[in-house]
């Protein structure tokens, strides 16, 4: 899992038909090697503009839809409410 930080919606009036109804934002990965690395994510949970989220990628993004033929690689699947400090 990735935590990222939701930085705008991506709006496609064109895509593939198993891309129909789903909603993506673009985000910001926090932290760690990849940090400030832009991406697009399916967003399975209704996050909005400015909070953090959390990312899953590859097969484990495709399994959060319930379904394998949808082609993405990165889905939304929870809001980070307050960070640990270790």
């Amino acid at each position: 899992m990735i935590a990222a930080k939701v930085r705008d919606s991506i709006w496609s009036t064109r895509k593939a038909d198993s891309l129909v109804g789903l909603k993506f934002m673009l985000v910001e990965v926090l932290g760690g090697i990849e940090a400030g690395r832009l991406m697009i994510a399916a967003d399975t949970i209704g996050a909005g503009n400015g909070e953090r989220v959390l990312v899953c990628t590859g097969s484990s993004a495709r399994k959060m839809l319930g379904r394998e033929d949808v082609p993405i690689d990165a889905a939304i699947i929870g809001i980070i409410d307050e960070d640990c400090k270790l």
